[in-house]
């Protein structure tokens, strides 16, 4: 399992970098909730239940602020959502402090972090960001 990680530190006053944004610990807007804009994509995640895994939520966290009729209905391709996620301030190391949602995410064989942010999480960060919040840990 590795921390995954998702900018959204709406009070940013800096721009990101390819690690992601940058906060001060004691910043009163951590946490944040707010949502990510999500696709159906086949094979993966053409239901409620595989997204709402993928991110750790409910069907119905998901089917609610979608306009989604039902928690159990099919998703045909591109099909946007809106997933709620929870972002906090996190320390990295000693230097550096960023905002991030922690989700949990099984690599698998011959998974890198680069096809993990960009397939599954669709651009929502960066392969820089995730290797940052898990420094130790080396996908095969």
């Amino acid at each position: 399992l590795f921390l995954f990680f998702l900018c959204c530190d709406s009070q940013a006053v800096t721009e990101p970098t390819t690690s992601g944004y940058t906060c001060s610990l004691n910043q009163t807007t951590s946490p944040c909730q707010t949502y990510v804009y999500y696709r159906a994509v086949a094979p993966d995640f053409l239901d409620l239940a595989s997204v709402g895994d993928l991110f750790s939520v409910s069907r119905l966290m998901i089917s609610n602020p979608s306009n989604i009729s039902s928690p159990s209905s099919p998703l045909v391709p591109f099909q946007s959502m809106f997933v709620p996620i929870q972002c906090s301030c996190n320390r990295i190391n000693s230097s550096m402090s960023i905002s991030y949602a922690g989700l949990n995410y099984t690599i698998k064989a011959g998974n890198t972090f680069y096809l993990v942010s960009t397939n599954q999480f669709q651009n929502l960060t960066s392969y820089q960001s995730v290797e940052v919040v898990n420094p130790t840990l080396v996908p095969t």
